[in-house]
């Protein structure tokens, strides 16, 4: 018998106490008793689209009518898709699934992440395609104007600083932001000499090219000079925000794990009336040539429990950028 879904059932008839009757975001119609075996028996194969689906989630619950799913709507797209293949007939669920549960699940997320999360952002002349469910949680709180401070931590590779920027476009093109900021630390090369000037960061310099090359992934050359002329996008070394105040602005700090605990504070502390913040860099990259510990490292440990920023912590698994690259850092942190 073939399992039933909710856009190909048959027509019922009327429920005589439809007001009773539980409403779910998802309702996978299917004989009493089947979604039961799906909750008990079956139950490591929804424990594994869980785990797939993180950081999002669902509830699945047992229903006369079939198995209802509550969550957030990602998480239960997953869930009904995989499902679907996984038991495409009610006898399958009775046995093993259909095919192998990690690669099908896989695929399912795989498919969610070309075809239906993708992000049309104003402002941004092509779509901004998320390559993993941590960036989609991540975006999501950058274009959350009730978010004044988040935190995209991890290795190189995980999308950090291109979606913070590519939010920050967006919002600026909304006209919810009047300004994008953006600023990274000067680290000190090999050979290079630290002066006054250096010490003082207040020259851009060659260091701030990654921050170009994303803003020419996101906007056309002739745009990014228009902003930067009138002023709505300014790119400045971080000695050039000091004593600074940024209203209606979207601030990005870049390679947080190289500023001091005293440059971190100068920073993060610029924060203006209805601005909001990005802080973007990898704890396990810090280059600093002094004993001071890192002030991300520092800062994250002041904010942990309590309710103050919003913080994405990405694994190397998370790392999108390439797949050479993700064993390459595997491989620098086993060694």
């Amino acid at each position: 018998m073939p399992l039933v879904y909710a856009d190909d059932a048959p027509q019922a008839p009327p429920d005589p106490t439809p007001a009773k009757m539980r409403e779910f975001d998802v309702l996978l119609p299917m004989p009493q008793g089947r979604a039961e075996l799906l909750l008990g028996r079956r139950g490591e194969a929804l424990n594994a689209i869980r785990g797939a689906a993180s950081p999002f989630d669902f509830a699945a619950t047992a229903d006369p009518r079939g198995l209802g799913l509550d969550g957030d709507w990602r998480a239960t797209l997953i869930a009904e898709h995989a499902i679907r293949k996984l038991f495409p007939t009610t006898e399958a669920i009775n046995g093993e699934p259909a095919a192998p549960v990690e690669e099908t699940i896989a695929a399912v997320v795989a498919d969610a992440l070309k075809r239906d999360f993708v992000f049309r952002l104003k402002g941004i002349f092509h779509p901004v395609r998320p390559l993993s469910l941590a960036q989609i949680a991540y975006m999501d709180d950058l274009l959350d104007r009730t978010a004044p401070l988040v935190f995209g931590v991890g290795p190189t590779g995980t999308g950090k600083t291109h979606l913070a920027i590519a939010a920050a476009i967006s919002l600026l093109a909304q006209e919810r932001v009047k300004r994008i900021v953006v600023t990274r630390p000067h680290v000190l090369e090999d050979g290079e000499v630290m002066t006054a000037e250096t010490r003082a960061e207040r020259r851009r310099d060659d260091q701030f090219a990654p921050i170009f090359d994303v803003l020419h992934d996101l906007l056309r050359h002739d745009a990014i000079e228009e902003l930067m002329d009138q002023r709505r996008l300014e790119v400045l070394p971080l000695g050039l925000i000091r004593g600074r105040t940024f209203n209606d602005s979207y601030i990005v700090i870049d390679e947080a794990q190289d500023m001091t605990v005293q440059r971190m504070r100068m920073a993060v502390t610029r924060i203006g009336r209805r601005s909001r913040m990005v802080v973007t860099g990898d704890p396990s990259q810090v280059t600093l040539r002094t004993d001071e510990p890192s002030g991300l490292a520092h800062l994250l440990g002041l904010l942990r429990g309590k309710d103050i920023a919003r913080i994405h912590a990405f694994e190397r698994r998370a790392i999108i950028r390439n797949e050479t690259v993700a064993k390459l850092e595997a491989l620098y942190a086993d060694a």
